[in-house]
């Protein structure tokens, strides 16, 4: 078995990124569909802007959202599983710890 080497991995990162971005440009209208079936919802837009860019404790995360959208933390708990489960939201950590962000699926 041979040994992996940056020389190795970066010609498959290249592929792997050309790839991505040959199925964004062949699948755009669908996610365009997506992206906004996935805002109307008040709660995941607000949870998706909250949780873009960086990881983000998930107290600010909770904090955020429910000062943009006056709903409950258990309501707000409800959607972020949601969108973890469909992949939309990353999760790291855990207990105190735990940190939200915005996967790159839409």
């Amino acid at each position: 078995m041979s040994a992996v080497t940056p020389e190795r991995v970066d010609p498959l990162i290249e592929r792997l990124d050309h790839l991505t971005q040959m199925l964004e440009l062949a699948l755009a209208p669908q996610l365009q569909v997506a992206r906004a079936a996935l805002r109307e919802d008040e709660i995941d837009a607000a949870i998706l802007d909250a949780g873009s860019g960086k990881w983000k404790p998930a107290a600010e995360l909770l904090r955020e959202v429910e000062g943009a959208t006056g709903k409950k933390k258990s309501a707000i708990h409800d959607h972020i599983n949601r969108l973890l489960d469909r992949g939309f939201l990353k999760k790291q950590g855990g207990g105190p710890t735990t940190e939200y962000r915005t996967s790159a699926v839409l």
